[in-house]
């Protein structure tokens, strides 16, 4: 029987809503989904895309939706309700992938985007509590919450098994599970360590016992694995090692300086990395980071506080420069500097190089800028696209992340959307449009791009 989130045509738990404009266009104009559901009368006036907001009232997980929205059609449609947890798109837990099933965290507002495919109502019953006895730690949406202080509290994974934990980390770090009996070493018996960042922007990575997994400060999930061929439940001490990465609201300007035309390497990781530059003269500087694809590097200003006090500053985000990492280097330059003026350099990484220490990963700054680096950093270096005899093509390094592609007219509207397969690095969709001028945007986890277009 299905309990939470229905699309019906025959039958309905809901009570429709008259159809009109009560949905949101794009994330940021999402309004909260009708209590009494969402109705599509026909296809012909229905939107694209209808965006809504909704925050599970529940005490503990739970799960909205447990089958997919269209599954009284004799033939199915495919996936049309997704559920994210912020507005760049990243995806919310599902309990079956592909599905309309989802598990909302106690209190996390989500963003809940709907793309009819066939007319009834898409309507929404209160979410279906999880019971803790049956999922808490066996289920990645159902972690066991670690508290800082029960870090070295010794814990058991049964052999050939993973046990879920949640942890809230006050830095970028690296999870390092311990031997109870001495905790300076790694534990034994362990085959895998994952972890998924759950908050905006997320992330995710894996280790073993040596390296990793890496972490972004805030909140995650990380999944013990005990090895198969173990004897006996395998015990460890969960904890995490900090690295110098800071960011402002952890002294920054106590990690590393960046040195003129150094490489800074940092760790093959899809977590955050921060550090600060000196300006030792007047002029223009520019910024490197040499990551994985689709690595942002942010740039800012930084202003000290006190002068009696060289680790007390704010930082200056209002006039952020960012790039992405493409089939090149991620570059921006900054302009007019003076000495002793202090910058903040962040690369955010959703992806890995490769293995080994040759695939390491480095931000460098050098003196001066020149024009085509600019102009790469203007126009975004990895978005690509062709429109021609109806039908478009795309190339981007934010497409591996499953990203979505709109196509805007120049009054705002979307005129056509789709979704690229994970792992992806282009992608072609039809475009039926009248002559024109229009706006590809590229929504990846953490960073979107866009570029304008001329259909003739």
């Amino acid at each position: 029987m299905k309990k939470s989130l229905l699309y019906v045509v025959a039958v309905s738990l809901c009570a429709a809503s008259s159809y009109a404009a009560d949905y949101g266009t794009t994330p940021e104009t999402a309004v909260p989904m009708p209590t009494g559901g969402w109705e599509v009368k026909d296809l012909a006036s229905a939107p694209t895309e209808a965006w809504f907001t909704f925050t599970s009232n529940q005490a503990t997980p739970a799960m909205w939706g447990d089958g997919a929205s269209d599954w009284t059609n004799p033939t199915p449609l495919g996936q049309q309700v997704f559920v994210y947890l912020c507005n760049d798109g990243q995806e919310a837990f599902q309990m079956s992938p592909g599905t309309d099933s989802y598990i909302l965290f106690p209190g996390q507002e989500y963003l809940v985007k709907v793309t009819p495919k066939a007319v009834g109502l898409y309507c929404m019953n209160q979410p279906n509590p999880l019971p803790t006895d049956r999922f808490e730690g066996k289920q990645k949406y159902y972690p066991i919450v670690v508290a800082p202080s029960e870090l070295g509290r010794a814990r058991t994974v049964a052999p050939g098994t993973t046990t879920w934990y949640e942890l809230t980390v006050p830095y970028p770090t690296q999870i390092a599970p311990k031997s109870v009996a001495s905790p300076m070493t790694p534990a034994s018996n362990i085959d895998k360590i994952e972890a998924i960042h759950i908050e905006c922007p997320g992330g995710s990575d894996t280790g073993d016992l040596i390296v990793g997994p890496y972490v972004k400060a805030g909140k995650n999930v990380v999944g013990i694995t005990a090895s198969a061929s173990a004897t006996e439940d395998v015990s460890f001490i969960l904890g995490y090692n900090a690295f110098g990465n800071f960011n402002c609201g952890n002294n920054l300007l106590r990690s590393q300086n960046l040195e003129l035309d150094a490489k800074n390497t940092y760790p093959d990781a899809y977590y955050t990395v921060d550090r600060f530059f000196k300006v030792p003269e007047d002029g223009n500087y520019t910024f490197i980071n040499h990551g994985a694809k689709g690595t942002i590097l942010n740039v800012g200003m930084v202003k000290l506080t006190d002068p009696a006090d060289a680790y007390k500053f704010e930082c200056d985000w209002s006039n952020i420069k960012t790039a992405t990492v493409g089939n090149e280097d991620a570059v921006v330059v900054m302009t007019d500097l003076k000495k002793d003026d202090i910058v903040a350099v962040q690369s955010d990484a959703f992806g890995v190089i490769g293995a080994g220490m040759d695939n390491l990963p480095y931000l460098m700054v050098k003196k001066g800028g020149s024009s085509n680096v600019s102009e790469i950093v203007e126009e975004g270096n990895t978005l690509k696209v062709n429109a021609s005899n109806g039908k478009l093509t795309v190339e981007s390094v934010l497409l591996a992340s499953g990203a979505e592609v709109a196509v805007y007219d120049m009054s705002a509207n979307k005129v056509a959307s789709t979704f690229a397969a994970e792992g992806d690095s282009s992608l072609e969709m039809s475009l039926d449009v009248t002559p024109g001028v229009y706006v590809v945007v590229v929504y990846g986890k953490g960073n979107s791009e866009s570029v304008k277009i001329a259909v003739k």
